[in-house]
């Protein structure tokens, strides 16, 4: 990919960056309002800034800085702009990682951990077994959303706890809620014991009674996605004094999980900074991923797009009508017409799986002679000089591009019968207009008119283009 740009602080950035006082920070803002570029400005003046305290008070041992994201693609790039941001230094010992894997590293946790599909396998027999008349999907969120809430001792309060952050439908009821504990997430639990078997949720409880490692600096960044277990963990190494700053936006939320600071331990933030400028998206690109969440419920620390935050204008986002071939002809076209820079610019194909789901696409791009490079669950960021990126959205979590290419939507949504959206509309909703807000430049969509995704629902007639092919 492109060489990763060194991010500068704007004025409303600036005054987060210095914000040095000790204590526990929270940074929230919509996508595009450069929420990861000012975690990465913070660290590197936090980390200078402790180093100095370190030497005034005259303490040998170097300053341990931890910076967490929550998926692999995400850590590769915050590590590379870390290591321009921070250089190295023998008075501080810098840790960047995801959430999990620094969990399964502090707990010093040497076996096998348990991989989704297989952990999904396990509980879609659970659920099976209990004829809980409710969709499988749904409830293999719910058991994830409860283990990653509760410690283990106060799993019951699941029961008349608040399912904060998992919407109205379907309706969970205690009646429900006691059948799920006690024919999924009791059994669930067993089967491991007995198996000897770990999920990531149980390194999360393993790194909380390990040996602290006492950090003076961490920066938790899309923080939205941790759980009160993952957090507890992170609150357990801190040193006596410490600056602690979780980056987040509940919005961009997609996964099951919903954390809630003071429930998982956070001390009240002595401050709260919110950034509302959008430095990514044109006017153009922000309205079109506003009317995708539009409606949507969010709390105080969620972000809807806005389009008059956005500083620039462009083009209005394109949607192509046609099959998958006819949309791929297009875009190579597009790519080849020399209306995108590839010698300076990069373009992200997304979608909401990998797999085979991008073979049609590596085969067009390979025989339209454009490189490419894959990100999806890389740990590394590829150093190349390919300007096209193959990922999922999850993938893209925390990344931008100057082109977004969106092709093949087909999605369909799990329906209520009383016309409310179901838990997993919202989720993918969220996770689209995440993947949207990606794209600096430009926009471009395609469906099959006979195939197409439920999504176009909520394009907002006048905030794009449609070409039929």
């Amino acid at each position: 990919m492109q060489p990763l740009r060194n991010p500068r602080a704007t004025p409303e950035q600036l005054i987060i960056v210095t914000d040095d006082d000790p204590g526990a920070v929270l940074i929230r803002g919509s996508a595009g309002s450069g929420k990861t570029s000012t975690a990465l400005l913070r660290l590197s003046y936090l980390s200078s800034y402790w180093m100095r305290r370190n030497k005034r008070l005259g303490l040998n041992t170097p300053v341990q800085v931890l910076v967490l994201t929550f998926n692999r693609t995400l850590a590769g790039y915050v590590e590379q702009l870390a290591r321009i941001q921070v250089p190295k230094d023998e008075n501080l010992h810098l840790e960047i990682s995801t959430v999990a894997a620094w969990a399964k590293s502090v707990s010093n946790f040497t076996g096998e951990v348990l991989e989704n599909v297989d952990r999904d396998r396990i509980l879609k027999s659970l659920i099976r077994q209990s004829r809980i008349p409710l969709d499988e999907r749904f409830l293999i969120s719910e058991v994830d959303y409860l283990l990653g809430r509760f410690l283990p001792l106060d799993i019951d309060k699941y029961l008349t706890a608040e399912r904060t952050g998992r919407g109205v439908r379907p309706r969970v009821d205690s009646q429900m809620r006691q059948r799920i504990l006690d024919e999924i997430v009791r059994p669930y639990t067993l089967h491991k014991n007995q198996n000897t078997l770990f999920d990531w949720n149980d390194l999360s409880l393993a790194a909380m009674t390990a040996p602290r490692r006492s950090y003076e600096v961490v920066i938790a960044d899309e923080a939205q996605d941790f759980s009160n277990n993952q957090v507890r963990a992170i609150m357990s190494h801190l040193a006596q004094e410490y600056s602690l700053t979780f980056v987040t936006d509940t919005a961009q939320r997609i996964y099951p999980r919903y954390v809630n600071f003071a429930e998982a331990g956070v001390p009240r933030f002595r401050r709260t900074h919110h950034l509302k400028s959008n430095y990514r998206n044109t006017k153009e690109i922000a309205a079109f991923a506003q009317g995708v969440v539009a409606g949507l419920q969010i709390d105080e620390d969620g972000s809807l797009p806005n389009p008059e935050a956005a500083r620039h204008s462009g083009k209005k986002p394109v949607v192509l009508a046609g099959r998958f071939s006819q949309q791929m002809d297009w875009i190579v076209d597009y790519l080849s017409s020399g209306e995108v820079d590839l010698a300076t610019e990069n373009v992200g194909f997304l979608m909401v799986n990998g797999g085979g789901w991008f073979d049609d696409v590596r085969s067009r791009l390979t025989r339209a002679g454009l490189k490419f490079t894959e990100l999806q669950q890389r740990r590394s960021w590829p150093l190349g000089t390919e300007p096209i990126a193959l990922t999922t959205f999850h993938s893209a979590k925390g990344l931008e591009f100057d082109h977004v290419i969106i092709p093949g939507l087909r999605e369909k949504f799990l329906t209520s019968s009383d016309g409310v959206e179901h838990e997993s509309v919202l989720t993918l909703r969220r996770l689209f207009a995440m993947g949207v807000g990606r794209a600096k430049k430009t926009l471009t969509l395609g469906y099959k008119p006979e195939e197409a995704s439920d999504l176009l629902q909520f394009f907002q007639s006048g905030t794009y283009e449609e070409v039929r092919l």
